[in-house]
């Protein structure tokens, strides 16, 4: 973002789970209770049952995107399933193969919470899969979140939140420019494209999709955009790979490259790719729906920014690195 701005969402560096004591069941009322009058029932379809082995569905595999938990055991609650997505909107963008920085997957885990995670699955996995259950999690020891299908990410995911007492790894106290609220029923709206920018849940469900409206078109994807930029500033300003390394790491923690993000931040509201606020955006000739619809503008004005006022991509990224805003 432009000067004052948070720092796009990032997780703290935790320690380790512990101990099966720090994960007893979740005190929250199970999901199949009616919520309290003061909280508001979410629309949240049910999550499908896997059957035996959900790990090997292809559900499981299917590491791009939104869909609804892949988990559905001891420690899901349907209350927070709306908070789940907002907080891979926020971490990940809906990538589960994420690997760019030390914090990695949908969720973007540490290393060590990770291996936390593995840990304090393992009673469950073993009780309610057996040996079965308990060789496809060895299987992961060692292994890289990223790696993970779904499936386990997402049973992590919920076995650390822990009916809200593991929420602080995903809090905005960490610098993060989007707040997901972790209390029950909080967020809502399935999907909303007024809210977090989520993309349709369940790819290909024709009857969800259908009530989602987004200024994103088909071709129109965090890939394609990285390839726009790199191109771009290559012929306009002559930035090399170095440059476009440091362009892509910056507007990760943007934006994760995603046009159509907008953070209503109180110091915002700040625009697309490159978190751009709209006075400097006007100041490029372009009104904001104009600038919204159009990834190549927004590589155009936020490029032209850097330029500007650092000069360079890498030199911005470097000021990036130290305050966490360009």
């Amino acid at each position: 973002m432009l000067a004052a701005t948070l720092a796009a969402a990032t997780m703290a560096l935790p320690t380790a789970l512990t101990a099966p004591a720090a994960l007893a069941a979740p005190s929250v009322s199970p999901s199949a209770e009616e919520p309290p009058p003061n909280e508001r029932a979410p629309r949240v379809p049910d999550a499908p049952d896997l059957g035996d082995a959900p790990w090997t569905t292809p559900e499981a595999r299917d590491m791009v995107g939104y869909r609804l938990s892949t988990y559905t055991g001891k420690y899901y609650d349907k209350r927070f399933e709306q908070y789940r997505l907002c907080v891979i909107q926020r971490e990940s963008g809906g990538r589960y193969g994420e690997s760019s920085s030390a914090h990695i997957g949908a969720y973007q885990f540490s290393y060590s919470l990770a291996a936390g995670a593995l840990r304090a699955m393992r009673p469950e996995i073993e009780a309610v899969y057996g040996r079965p259950g308990l060789a496809a999690l060895d299987r992961l020891e060692g292994k890289p979140m990223y790696t993970w299908n779904r499936f386990w990410q997402d049973a992590a995911f919920w076995t650390t939140f822990n009916g809200g007492r593991g929420w602080s790894h995903w809090s905005s106290q960490w610098g993060a420019s989007w707040n997901c609220d972790h209390t029950p029923n909080a967020e809502s709206g399935w999907p909303s494209s007024s809210r977090y920018h989520y993309a349709p849940i369940e790819r290909g469900a024709k009857d969800r999709s259908a009530q989602v409206t987004t200024q994103v078109t088909p071709r129109a994807t965090p890939e394609s955009n990285l390839a726009q930029a790199r191109s771009f500033i290559r012929e306009r300003y002559g930035w090399g790979y170095p440059e476009f390394r440091a362009l892509k790491a910056m507007w990760w923690r943007e934006s994760n490259w995603r046009h159509d993000v907008i953070n209503n931040h109180p110091n915002g509201p700040w625009y697309g790719l490159g978190q751009v606020n709209g006075g400097f955006i006007a100041s490029r000739g372009y009104s904001i729906k104009e600038y919204m619809k159009s990834p190549l503008a927004q590589i155009k004005v936020g490029a032209a920014y850097i330029k500007e006022r650092y000069g360079s991509p890498t030199k911005a990224w470097s000021f990036w690195q130290s305050n966490g805003w360009y």
